[in-house]
This record gives C-alpha cells, sequence and structure tokens, in this order.
C-alpha cells in the first residue's frame, strides 16, 4: 500500500510572504470565470490520476455543476503561452476567514 503524504502550509500575516518575479513571459495565470464544471473536472482527472485523487470520480455532472457553482469557489488556470499547463481552486471559509488551497497541480506534459 502507498502512504499518502498531505502538507499543510499557513500564513498568519503578510509581512511571511515574498515577492517573486515572473520567471517567463510565456506563462500566464488567470482566473476562470465561467462555472464551467468542465475544465475542473478535467484538471482533477488528468491531475488526480498520478495523486490517488479518486473520491470526485464517482461524482456526476450535477455534483459538478453545484461544486463549481459555489461562490467561494475560485479556480485558476496556468497556462504556458496558450497552452493549458495546470491549476488550482481556492475555497474562501468566510466563518473562519480562511482560504483553502483545495487542488494544486500541473498537467504532467
Amino acid at each position: 500500500m502507498e502512504t499518502i503524504v498531505r502538507n499543510y502550509l499557513e500564513i498568519k500575516s503578510l509581512n511571511q510572504l515574498s515577492e517573486i518575479k515572473k520567471l517567463s513571459n510565456n506563462y500566464s495565470l488567470n482566473q476562470v470565470l465561467s462555472n464551467d464544471f468542465q475544465l475542473n473536472k478535467f484538471f482533477y482527472k488528468q491531475i488526480g490520476k498520478n495523486y490517488q485523487w479518486f473520491d470526485r470520480l464517482v461524482w456526476t455532472d450535477k455534483n459538478w455543476i453545484e461544486y463549481v457553482s459555489d461562490p467561494n469557489l475560485f479556480t485558476f488556470v496556468l497556462k504556458n503561452n496558450e497552452d493549458i499547463a495546470g491549476f488550482f481552486e481556492l475555497i474562501y471559509h468566510k466563518n473562519r476567514l480562511e482560504i483553502e488551497i483545495a487542488y494544486f497541480g500541473l498537467l504532467k506534459e
């Protein structure tokens, strides 16, 4: 049986953040403004197959639509030129004033 390691990151102050310079003009990071569940589902399946992401594989399209329709979910896509390279999902927990990185990953290609 393979061991799955889960890591957590906590930033308690903006002073803990470090600014980095953009490495290349080829890359862009943009928030997805539409609730296209197919995009989140695609990333989950393609990236997740290498990391034992399996809990959502049983989700119906209705489950996915409900998930991406949550106003507290924010999806961002990384592109290399015009090619999709990766994504991450943030979930805002208003009651705790926290933002969770729900999923994060790069396509193997």
